[in-house]
């Protein structure tokens, strides 16, 4: 019996785009200086790209790493921590995770684990802290290195999770 893999890749319609403020997302927690739309302009197509099950009507979206004020350069930069936007029952789920590599293979040159740093809220009603670890991990190996954006690295990534 084939396993369902409901979560697949693809960009965001401005609608939905518009409709989950996704811009305000990603420029709340992601690092850079440079903004939402405008960062937009920089990628190869000029949308947001998300992991969603259409079925379910659950999305994952990646708002990249969080800033580090505390850097050794004394300027603020990436830190380690990564943000994803898990969206569940109509409610997000703001997870914060830390990776780390693990040894890479000749299949898989891209192989890193994944460590829980926090989730919020923890659980919705009806469902579970469990349940939500096991979407965000089922959305992430589909979501793999880059989404859509990068699906030739994604062939080549393999994500463990030490949660």
């Amino acid at each position: 019996k084939e396993l369902v893999m409901p979560f697949v890749n693809e960009y965001v319609s401005d609608e939905d785009a518009q409709k989950y403020d996704l811009d305000n997302l990603w420029n709340k927690y992601n690092y850079s200086t440079l903004k939402m739309p405008e960062l937009l302009n920089h990628f190869d197509v000029h949308q947001h790209s998300w992991c969603v099950d259409k079925e379910r009507g659950y999305w994952l979206f990646n708002c990249g790493f969080l800033i580090n004020n505390d850097s050794i350069s004394g300027y603020a930069e990436a830190s380690d921590k990564e943000v994803f936007i898990l969206h569940v029952n109509g409610q997000n789920i703001v997870f914060i995770l830390t990776s780390h590599g693990m040894e890479s293979t000749d299949l898989y040159p891209m192989h890193f684990s994944y460590e829980l740093v926090s989730m919020s809220p923890s659980s919705l009603p009806n469902m579970s802290r469990e349940s939500l670890l096991n979407i965000l991990k089922d959305a992430i190996n589909i979501f793999k290195y880059n989404g859509i954006r990068d699906l030739e690295e994604n062939a080549k990534t393999l994500i463990e999770f030490d949660f």
